[in-house]
């Protein structure tokens, strides 16, 4: 089937910030050196808010964590033609997601990154704009993306607390 046939596949992701405005990143177990906000697949009849609410507990054990917005539309970006991806790449074209922001302001020890199957070797909190350095680059203009939506509400945020 040709790739642009593809559906994309539904996925949410959670941008999770503290009092000094920095976010929490997670470095990738499987690609050390790779670090990236929380996300993941959304399940078949699981709306987007409940699957971000899991998938923030799936991949840090954070269950407290205070949700305040979420991006108004859909972001899509499409898997590269060299990535592979098992049951993935071979299915979807790319993802469409939905991104949520949420507070919660505890260090980052806290976190218990073996709830589920890890995905995480370490957390950290750092600014946005060095996630965004970090991402990859097929993911990095939803991360610039992220960065334009997000930061203002974490600005409003923070001012009014």
């Amino acid at each position: 089937m040709e790739k642009s046939a593809l559906p994309y596949r539904p996925n949410v992701g959670i941008v999770v910030f503290n009092k000094e405005g920095l976010t929490l990143v997670g470095e990738r177990l499987d690609h050390l050196g790779a670090w990236q906000y929380p996300q993941g697949g959304v399940d078949e009849g699981e709306d987007f808010a409940a699957a971000a609410r899991r998938e923030l507990a799936e991949e840090t054990g954070i269950t407290d964590a205070e949700f305040i917005f979420e991006t108004p539309d859909l972001l899509y970006y499409d898997f590269p033609t060299n990535l592979s991806i098992p049951r993935m790449t071979d299915r979807y074209r790319g993802q469409k997601q939905k991104w949520y922001l949420a507070w919660w302001d505890f260090p980052v020890s806290r976190a218990n990154l073996k709830t589920h199957t890890q995905e995480f070797a370490r957390v950290a909190f750092m600014p946005m704009a060095e996630a965004t350095n970090q991402i990859v680059p097929f993911k990095r203009d939803i991360y610039a993306e992220l960065e334009r939506i997000f930061l203002p509400k974490i600005d409003d945020y923070l001012r009014t607390r």
